[in-house]
């Protein structure tokens, strides 16, 4: 127990390290601190573009965590995270027909993460249907998914090749993941969205260490799986599809936290979800900083920055794995 304290109180610090870095990039704390209540200068950056941006990243980096540890413990599957479930390749489809149908003029700045997040949903309702059919087998619902992505997939690809190459320019970014094309102010309506299922999913962590036993010893110990299996399809099929709504698509953040964190934060899931919570945060927190500065004045899209720095961290993983 003391260890486990120990690590969120890291993760903790590190995060908070992150923000501020974020926030204050170039600048001093005293600066940093000034700019709160400025109304010029610096203060207009901070309070409208770097602290938005730094919040949004919390919540989609904490957020796709936990739908990782939950995915993979449900699924029984390793490599299972936020997309898995074809939630990328509808959201995807839904912000290209945004972009194909001009929908910006009609809806503006709530066009993409209206599309985005109906795409998503769409991708879930099919697999949810699908499922149904199987029970909630995992295997054949990892397997849905997949096929599902890659048909969405398809008819972006499809869509892209009649699509005005202006518009797919900003599609492209918004499907490498961009954290910098949010309003402002939709950033106050996000915050509790993303934060009561997150909460919620932490009550089940009990639930969840039954179900990572398997559906017989669920049963033996008084879990129903299979509907343990849907809460847990709602919740995190809602937060992925928040996330998209969000940022776009930016993947290796639900593969790879919950991966390095149950290496040292051991067995018990609902300190796995918390800690993974804060450990997501800051791994996009800390790509957007690199993202932003490594080449500026450029900007990467941070889901290239994620999926350099992810796919990295799990080649060695899988290397040092006895």
């Amino acid at each position: 127990m003391k260890n486990r304290g120990m690590l969120l109180l890291v993760l903790l610090f590190l995060l908070l390290a992150a923000i501020l870095l974020s926030l204050g990039y170039g600048q001093s704390l005293t600066a940093l601190w000034r700019g709160f209540f400025q109304d010029e200068g610096f203060g207009i950056i901070l309070r409208k573009i770097r602290l938005p941006r730094t919040i949004i990243a919390c919540l989609v980096g904490g957020s796709l965590a936990v739908c990782g540890v939950a995915l993979q413990s449900i699924l029984q599957n390793p490599l299972a995270e936020p997309y898995t479930l074809g939630i990328s390749g509808g959201a995807s489809l839904g912000v290209t027909l945004c972009a194909l149908l001009g929908l910006q003029r009609l809806f503006g700045v709530y066009a993409n993460p209206f599309m985005g997040f109906t795409g998503a949903m769409c991708s879930v309702v099919i697999i949810y249907a699908l499922s149904r059919r199987k029970l909630f087998n995992p295997t054949s619902m990892v397997l849905f998914g997949i096929v599902v992505s890659l048909v969405f997939s398809s008819l972006v690809f499809f869509l892209f090749s009649i699509m005005d190459p202006d518009r797919m320019q900003i599609t492209l970014m918004w499907i490498m993941g961009d954290l910098s094309s949010l309003d402002i102010s939709l950033v106050p309506v996000y915050i509790p969205l993303f934060l009561v299922p997150a909460a919620i999913m932490l009550l089940f962590g009990k639930e969840l260490d039954i179900l990572s036993l398997g559906q017989e010893k669920a049963l033996y110990l008084g879990v129903n799986p299979q509907r343990m299996y849907k809460v847990f399809f709602f919740l995190t099929s809602l937060l992925a599809g928040l996330a998209v709504s969000a940022s776009g698509i930016i993947g290796f953040v639900g593969l790879v936290v919950p991966h390095i964190l149950r290496r040292v934060a051991g067995a018990s899931h609902l300190f796995l979800l918390l800690s993974a919570y804060l450990g997501g945060a800051l791994f996009l927190v800390a790509s957007d900083i690199l993202a932003r500065y490594l080449l500026y004045p450029l900007e990467m899209p941070v889901g290239v920055v994620t999926g350099m720095l992810g796919g990295f961290v799990l080649l060695i993983i899988m290397i040092k794995r006895p």
